[in-house]
């Protein structure tokens, strides 16, 4: 199945956003852009529009929190779905994530089908 959606992958490794990017593929997502970092996808936004973000947490020059934070002061943005994958997953920092308003988060390695999942929970309520 072709789902017709842009989505955003905002990861600073390569190979973490070839990865992701084939995974999407192989669910049926062709759309995808591929960005190194925050600043960035900032930049890219400005270009196109998108239905849902898959942003990494660390990254150099503005990582994850602080990307969802801009997109969140932004009217055009903050109602795109942001999905936080990382490989954070002590209590403090999921909690760290919730306060900042994070609602979906995945701990990597991410598998398919627990993607496949909350992409159509984020993205189509949870049908697709």
């Amino acid at each position: 199945m072709n789902y017709d959606i842009n989505i955003l992958i905002v990861e600073d490794l390569l190979t973490t956003r070839l990865i992701l990017r084939r995974t999407l593929k192989k669910l049926g997502y062709t759309n995808v852009v591929l960005c190194p970092d925050g600043e960035l996808a900032l930049e890219e936004l400005g270009r196109q529009s998108y239905d849902l973000i898959i942003s990494d947490w660390h990254m150099p020059k503005m990582d994850g929190l602080d990307f969802f934070k801009a997109l969140s002061k932004n009217r055009k943005w903050n109602e795109i779905p942001f999905l936080l994958i990382t490989a954070e997953k002590e209590r403090d920092k999921v909690i760290e994530a919730v306060q900042a308003g994070i609602k979906e988060y995945l701990v990597k390695p991410v598998e398919p089908e627990k993607l496949s999942n909350k992409i159509k929970q984020v993205v189509f309520g949870g049908a697709a």
